[in-house]
């Protein structure tokens, strides 16, 4: 439990904009934006990246009846959407940044993400979307991603989990807007440090 401990020094300062970080809220620069490309190049971070432009209306679809094996059931990537993942795809490529274990939920959407934006991936269950569910289900999908960023340990690549909100936001008290973003991470021993977002359109020009 001592990373835990430790982790919780670390949290206060996510919770400075009405309790978490958000791009509405803290919106990095084009400075920092550069530091993060900068850093990312060097390997050894984490990426949280959510997946790209969705089909909104789709709100209001029963969540009940998603099946994980029909995309039709879900709400899918836009065209715009898959245009943009391509884009941000080609974007890592010509910058360079190596990227090493990737991880989607297993929603349709997701998988799509990650495959345009980092090419081979696993997907992961425990990464699928917790906001419909119970709160102490929720509870056990943000602390399986807490865990798991912990134990990462690739210091040459960059560690990446293609997923939802809500999971950040339990996990780590972060909520990633908008679709499309990446938050980056550095672990520095048994702490996980939020080092900043990417936006979509804070990327430089191929």
């Amino acid at each position: 439990m001592q990373y835990l401990i430790k982790f919780f020094w670390v949290i206060p300062l996510f919770f400075l904009f009405e309790n978490s970080v958000n791009a509405e809220t803290k919106v990095p620069d084009e400075q920092s934006t550069s530091a993060l490309i900068q850093g990312l190049k060097t390997g050894g971070y984490i990426i949280y990246m959510r997946h790209g432009l969705t089909t909104r209306k789709d709100e209001s679809r029963d969540k009940s009846l998603i099946d994980l094996t029909r995309c039709e059931t879900q709400r899918n990537l836009t065209e715009e959407g898959k245009s943009q993942v391509e884009h941000l795809g080609l974007l890592i490529k010509s910058l360079e940044i190596p990227i090493g274990q990737v991880k989607s939920s297993p929603f349709c959407r997701t998988k799509e993400t990650a495959s345009a934006v980092f090419g081979e991936y696993k997907i992961d269950e425990k990464l699928r979307f917790s906001i419909s569910m119970k709160s102490n289900e929720s509870e056990v999908l943000g602390k399986y991603l807490l865990d798991s960023m912990l134990a990462s340990n690739d210091i040459e690549k960059n560690t990446v989990y293609v997923g939802h909100t809500a999971n950040l936001k339990d996990g780590l008290g972060v909520w990633p807007k908008p679709e499309g973003v990446m938050v980056i991470f550095k672990k520095e021993g048994n702490e996980i440090i939020f080092e900043g977002m990417i936006k979509p359109d804070d990327w430089p020009n191929l």
